[in-house]
């Protein structure tokens, strides 16, 4: 008897998350956002030691140079989630300039034509970050180094 190789999902679930968790919350095809799962992309980051650079990685992959707009928001709204239910390792990450400029200013240039739901969706984003107060501090940091 075979068994179904997804047997220890679970238990092995760091494992998977850079490619298979991020590709199945990120799929163009999913008629909605799957919050199960964006929660346990947010679990493996809380629990794992690598968790949140394997989050960034995962997520630069599916919103750097994607023209498929749906798989776009799915990703900014795990990026949100994530936002909002990680810890400060997380979000050293997402406030870096590499992130920042490299992934989130170029979805939004103009030479990308992005629609204007992804436009408004990358701004609420960053809004979101500055009005929780959860990435402020970095965030100020980030600029004062800049200057």
């Amino acid at each position: 008897m075979v068994k179904n190789p997804w047997h220890c999902f679970k238990k092995r679930r760091e494992f998977l998350f850079p490619d298979v968790l991020t590709k199945r919350a990120t799929d163009g095809s999913l008629q909605a956002e799957d919050w199960t799962l964006n929660m346990e992309i947010c679990d493996i980051i809380n629990e794992t030691e690598e968790g949140p650079k394997d989050a960034i990685r995962a997520l630069k992959k599916r919103l750097s140079g994607n023209k498929n707009y749906r798989e776009v928001m799915l990703a900014l709204t795990v990026l949100e989630t994530c936002i909002k239910n990680c810890g400060h390792r997380f979000h050293v990450l997402v406030a870096s300039r590499d992130f920042i400029d490299g992934v989130l200013v170029k979805i939004v240039l103009p030479k990308n034509n992005p629609p204007a739901i992804v436009q408004d969706k990358v701004l609420g984003l960053i809004q979101v970050c500055l009005t929780q107060g959860k990435l402020q501090c970095i965030i100020q940091s980030e600029l004062f180094l800049l200057k």
